[in-house]
């Protein structure tokens, strides 16, 4: 598996926001154990903090069950 860059993960959550309308934030705090997702101007946690690979994991998994929901027809 390659790197995961900053712009792996911010495409990711552009896709997501523009797709259902959200305002997810992803939040990088090395010194604290990595990536967040987050909401509501950080106020929110949607994610806690995980490594670069595990958070492209976790949207990955976003977009898809957006992807199967919409080709299923479901809204």
């Amino acid at each position: 598996m390659s790197r995961v860059t900053v712009r792996d993960l911010e495409v990711r959550v552009d896709l997501i926001n523009r797709t259902l309308g959200t305002d997810y934030d992803l939040n990088n705090a090395p010194h604290y154990g990595g990536w967040q997702l987050t909401s509501d101007n950080g106020s929110h946690v949607v994610q806690h903090r995980v490594s670069p690979k595990e958070m492209k994991s976790y949207l990955d998994g976003l977009v898809w069950g957006i992807t199967a929901t919409r080709n299923a027809g479901v809204k």
